[in-house]
């Protein structure tokens, strides 16, 4: 079964940009677009743009863009068609299929990818009708939820489950459904014994599915529920090409929209943390589950917000992952606090013991920014040492060290000063020695790699070959051309007077003009060719155009990533067009433009002649110089009309 034209045209008409990309990413408006840090990159400055006016992102860093179907295939690695039917779910479209000829619904046909999907989406709603409708599922996995307070609403949003105590329960499911082993295999749902004998990877565990940003299943954790210590008392699915741990925040897809909403992240330890308190309506929760926090999952949380609260238990091993976490979370440029239970407590014990309202009281009054938290944890094991104090405020000073923020750095060091009863000349002394060693730490390793350029000299490089895009200087014939499809992408159809629209206009004057960029000159071609019919390409036909090098140009193009100050024409004599300009006065600045640029390409290829042409052709010489005269008079007729002066 195909999606139908109808459905694609229906999904492309109604998702908005800025809505889907809203859902996985912090839009700031930004003149009359919207930027925001890149999601596909982990980068500190924001080059990630949305253009509601044109229905399409760009991201300068990575070259990426196209409209909200094309980002969401490139943000979870979607196929087309999973992506319209994604886009379908959110905006409660219904999707009609055409039935094509010999059509086989063979698994083995799909790529790998997409059976891993359809795969890890069986075995979840595999182990969900177990808990909800087999004996045992009903009588051991619920019963275990409703005993740790987890009621069918929160089951159902997080698509609980239960694994049967047996080797090959799912296996034969799966077999009757006609599954591929091997498929089951790569997915980790099924495992291959050292007598090459396969079995259910999950037995006799309560499931719970993780989910990637878009809500499919990517993988399955499973908890014992037996005694056998010997047995591991989690279990994830192993990675693939879906799932990478250390890549995926759990609840997350539940908790984004609070997320951004409160403007705070809760990050926990564990599934039930998250659950509980869920249920409680403290639904801003996510949890590292089973991994120490990584860099990939704090580039997650900020995504949605920069503030976010570290809730973990008051055991040594929940205070020493707390430490480890605030320092990271620092490091990206993240607000923290930290709260730290009584001990013996977690989040989901507690919310349980004293219900949401005295829970958020309790999280509004106990939660420490992280010098104080980190100052009176180290303090404990201080007992008057100087050698041990001199430590902690070693600690504590490389900490306020990743501190992006001046202001705020500076605040934490006096606080430093003051908490630790030590002179703030001498905690400014330890932060500086602690930065002139990053400082000499980087130089060395940048002398060992003297004939390579770093990260940030690259990427310096590609913000400054983007920025140039954009400023139109005077030498470039390739912009002048630029100018001209931009104009025909966003105005083809509208009037420029009685008789012709923008696109027929330019076109009585475009017919003689040979255009040079390889990629601009594939857009005129169309346009000419519709033009013929009377028709006129949409710009989701350029935009979907099956080529990656025109994809990335024509959404650089169509992106203003600057907005230009108003006397930039007065100044520099460069005609930016801009939306609110009056159309007739944009097309034929345009086209002055571009005429000047191509008769000043004229002089210059006619310079090299002149210079190449023999002493004795006297005949060409003169012809040369009597077109140059010509050429020269039309330059400056162009030039006047653009408001410029040129010499000679």
């Amino acid at each position: 079964m195909r999606i139908s034209q109808q459905s694609i045209q229906q999904i492309t008409q109604t998702a908005d940009i800025v809505e889907v990309v809203s859902d996985f990413v912090t839009l700031k408006k930004r003149g009359a677009n919207y930027a925001a840090l890149s999601p596909f990159t982990n980068e500190k400055s924001a080059s990630f743009y949305v253009s509601p006016s044109k229905q399409i992102f760009k991201c300068f860093s990575t070259t990426k863009g196209g409209d909200a179907i094309k980002f969401v295939m490139e943000l979870d690695k979607l196929t087309y068609v999973e992506a319209l039917k994604y886009l379908a779910k959110k905006y409660n479209i219904e999707i009609i299929y055409d039935k094509v000829e010999n059509e086989d619904l063979d698994k083995a046909a799909q790529s790998e990818r997409d059976s891993l999907y359809i795969i890890m989406e069986y075995a979840k709603n595999y182990y969900k009708n177990i808990l909800v409708n087999h004996p045992d599922g009903k009588a051991i996995g619920k019963t275990y939820f409703t005993e740790r307070g987890i009621n069918d609403k929160t089951i159902t949003d997080f698509e609980l489950g239960f694994a049967l105590d047996g080797w090959d329960n799912l296996i034969k499911d799966a077999e009757k459904n006609q599954f591929s082993l091997e498929l089951l295999q790569k997915s980790g749902v099924i495992k291959n014994s050292e007598n090459n004998k396969t079995f259910d990877f999950f037995r006799n565990r309560v499931m719970y599915p993780i989910h990637n940003l878009t809500g499919k299943t990517i993988a399955l954790a499973g908890r014992i529920l037996g005694s056998d210590k010997g047995t591991a008392k989690y279990l994830n699915s192993p990675e693939t090409d879906l799932f990478k741990k250390s890549e995926i925040l759990y609840g997350l897809f539940q908790a984004k929209q609070s997320i951004r909403s409160m403007d705070v992240c809760l990050l926990v330890e564990g599934y039930m943390d998250v659950l509980s308190l869920y249920q409680a309506g403290i639904t801003n929760a996510v949890a590292s589950a089973g991994t120490a926090l990584t860099e990939s999952q704090i580039k997650l949380i900020a995504r949605y917000t920069k503030n976010v609260t570290v809730l973990y238990d008051g055991d040594k091993a929940g205070i020493k992952a707390a430490i480890r976490s605030t320092d990271l979370l620092l490091d990206s440029g993240l607000n923290i606090k930290v709260l730290i239970f009584p001990d013996g407590e977690d989040p989901d014990s507690y919310v349980n013991k004293v219900g949401s309202t005295e829970f958020i009281n309790f999280l509004e009054k106990n939660s420490k920014d992280f010098i104080s938290f980190k100052t009176e944890i180290l303090l404990k094991d201080v007992s008057g040492d100087p050698i041990k104090k001199a430590e902690v405020i070693h600690e504590i000073v490389i900490s306020i060290s990743k501190i992006r923020d001046d202001i705020q750095r500076t605040l934490y060091l006096k606080m430093c000063s003051q908490m630790l009863d030590i002179d703030e000349q001498v905690i400014v002394s330890e932060y500086n020695k602690i930065k002139l060693g990053e400082i000499k730490k980087k130089q060395v390793e940048a002398d060992k790699n003297e004939q390579l350029p770093t990260d940030d000299q690259i990427k310096e490089n590609e913000n400054s070959k983007d920025s140039l895009i954009f400023l139109y200087p005077l030498d470039s014939n390739s912009l002048a051309e630029q100018e001209i499809v931009r104009i025909l992408l966003e105005y083809a159809e509208e009037q420029m007077d009685e008789d012709k629209n923008v696109c027929q206009f330019l076109f009585s004057y475009l017919e003689n003009i040979q255009f040079e960029d390889p990629v601009f000159l594939q857009i005129i071609e169309v346009f000419k060719t519709e033009l013929k019919e009377n028709k006129l390409p949409t710009l989701n036909y350029f935009i979907n155009f099956p080529d990656k090098i025109f994809e990335e140009r024509l959404t650089t193009l169509l992106t203003d990533k600057h907005n230009l100050s108003d006397v930039w024409f007065d100044k520099y004599q460069i005609y930016v067009p801009k939306k609110d300009n009056d159309r007739t006065g944009l097309v034929n600045k345009s086209l002055a433009r571009l005429n000047f640029e191509k008769l000043r390409k004229r002089l210059k290829e006619n310079d090299i002649k002149l210079r190449n042409v023999s002493f004795e052709n006297i005949e060409e010489t003169d012809n040369l110089l009597q077109e140059n005269i010509v050429v020269k008079q039309y330059q400056q007729m162009y030039a006047k009309e653009l408001g410029m002066i040129i010499s000679g």
